[in-house]
């Protein structure tokens, strides 16, 4: 059965996979050492939630005959400027927790077109400055749509310590997620679920299907099902820095977290310091504009890997005849038969079976980092020579958000919705099964993993989608992208730069989703420069990764 739920990329991905491979192979704590032996608060969110982003982007030649709304602000958006309609503004009431840090929660409108209606919550952890004066409040989001914030600064609580003492360093769990009130659906994803369609294969049952998933996502989630949108993430950033008592904020955001970041800038221009948007996505990027571009992304990142593999003489793959034949021999294994994954080393992994579906997305979910490529490579062998699929189960799972106790996260739901509130667009389940077919002819290793998308089908017109509008902003945004990037391709950054107006891109000849304090070494001096000293770079700056 297909999961008709499911896309199989997103926008962006967070960034906990790649940072636990970066401190893994650096043989780092990921907590500092006064964090390791402390209770934690509970969460449903574990340490890997990860999830690759949805194709929720770019414009295929099915899609371009399509009108698209106007750009302009939504009338919702015009309602939140504070010195015209006022919100209300909660106090957080910080309290210890991870014995040397502050979590708190914050109170927010669920409707900002209705500020005195429902109410949700906002999870927020706080590691404060270590140097004096400080330089404010630092807002960081990993991405997704779906990671947490609050868990992610947690975890790697030592690294942002280290990188960041003058800031009042702020993780927050984006409304539906984690901490903050959620949003939900059902995601028992394990291997009685496929993903995967061949070409010619009837769509039929993937939309009826799709259909009584979203009535249950409504059902489980309510009113926030609908107001889950990025526009509302970015005016609950500027709650917390209304809460916070501060004038200006400076924001870190990751992949996803570009979007968040350049819709408060054209929001809340007046309120921003400095922005790293680190990762970009184009704001083009919608579920119905069926762009092959993200596809094509993860296409690049394969064959670097590749390349890197078939130039290596110690490369077992060799072995086959190089790293594209290991792949093919694996693929046609696993559509004969589903392979066996070892307990060993692993949770929650008794009597669970590697699919081809997982085959291919725990490859792509392995083509995030080029520190995870060595881990890729040994998967592919041990498929191949021991029918054992338990790295790329591992590497699958993460990318699903499940938990070391067999249950998943609410990341896949999240992504849905969020996606969704954002897209303007209901094409015909006829005009997305089309798009969807062309984009997966163009992909020769996920093409199939991409057929049984079936977008916001089943769905009502976005209340409220997505704004990215030009930003009149006193220090530039810094936008960052990586040649090797397979979620969020160098093609999409001079997109966001464009849109946003003020903000200029540097990009990284480097392989990996995220350049900074991940993937990259040759970005750091710029970055910290611009974040520290407001130095902004020259437009087009780019380095080589020694």
């Amino acid at each position: 059965m297909v999961d008709s739920s499911r896309t199989f990329l997103i926008t962006g991905c967070w960034l906990s996979s790649i940072l636990t491979v970066l401190f893994l192979a650096a043989g780092c704590s990921t907590t500092s050492d006064s964090n390791q032996s402390m209770e934690t608060p509970d969460s449903d969110v574990s340490t890997s939630n990860q999830s690759m982003e949805n194709p929720a982007s770019d414009v295929s030649t099915s899609s371009q005959s399509m009108e698209t709304p106007d750009s302009d602000v939504s009338a919702s958006s015009q309602l939140i400027d504070p010195e015209v309609s006022p919100i209300p503004v909660t106090e957080i009431t910080w309290t210890s927790c991870y014995q040397v840090y502050e979590c708190g929660d914050l109170e927010v409108p669920l409707d900002y077109a209705n500020p005195s209606g429902e109410s949700i919550n906002i999870g927020l952890i706080r590691i404060s400055a270590s140097v004096s004066p400080s330089l404010g409040p630092l807002l960081i989001n990993f991405g997704g749509p779906g990671a947490s914030g609050t868990e992610i600064v947690h975890l790697y609580g030592s690294m942002w310590e280290y990188s960041f003492p003058e800031f009042d360093v702020i993780g927050f769990d984006p409304r539906g997620v984690g901490q903050s009130t959620q949003v939900n659906c059902p995601n028992d994803l394990d291997d009685d679920i496929e993903w995967i369609l061949e070409d010619g294969e009837d769509v039929e049952d993937l939309f009826t299907e799709a259909r009584l998933h979203v009535k249950e996502c409504l059902d489980m989630s309510g009113d926030l099902a609908l107001h889950v949108g990025t526009n509302n993430v970015a005016r609950d950033m500027d709650q917390i820095r209304l809460a916070l008592g501060e004038e200006q904020i400076t924001y870190l955001g990751y992949s996803y977290g570009t979007r968040i970041g350049a819709v408060y800038a054209s929001l809340f221009p007046d309120h921003v310091r400095a922005m790293i948007l680190d990762g970009a996505v184009a704001p083009s990027e919608q579920i119905s504009a069926f762009s092959p571009v993200q596809g094509l992304g993860f296409e690049n990142a394969w064959n670097r890997f590749a390349k890197s593999c078939d130039e290596d003489t110690n490369c077992i793959l060799n072995e086959f005849g190089g790293a594209e034949n290991a792949f093919s021999i694996a693929d046609e294994l696993l559509s004969e038969s589903n392979l066996n994954v070892s307990v060993s080393g692993l949770n929650a992994m008794d009597g669970r079976e590697l699919t081809r579906s997982e085959f291919q997305i725990g490859t792509a979910s392995a083509l995030y980092s080029p520190y995870s490529w060595p881990a890729l490579v040994d998967g592919l062998y041990s498929i191949i020579t021991n029918a054992d699929g338990s790295i790329h189960q591992f590497f699958a799972d993460q990318l699903a958000g499940r938990n070391e106790d067999g249950t998943y996260n609410n990341s896949q739901s999240v992504l849905f919705l969020v996606n969704c509130a954002d897209d303007p667009l209901r094409p015909s389940d006829e005009e997305i099964a089309s798009a969807i077919d062309a984009v997966a002819d163009q992909l020769p290793h996920f093409g199939p993993s991409f057929r049984g998308d079936t977008g916001c089908a089943g769905l009502d017109e976005a209340l409220d989608p997505l704004h990215i509008g030009q930003a009149d902003l006193d220090v530039p945004a810094l936008v960052i992208s990586m040649e090797g990037d397979p979620a969020t391709p160098l093609e999409w950054g001079p997109d966001l730069v464009e849109s946003m107006g003020s903000a200029v891109l540097i990009t990284s000849d480097g392989d990996g989703h995220g350049a900074f304090l991940t993937n990259s070494e040759c970005v750091t001096d710029v970055v910290f420069d611009y974040l520290l000293e407001l130095t902004v770079p020259e437009n087009g700056w780019s380095c080589e990764e020694p």
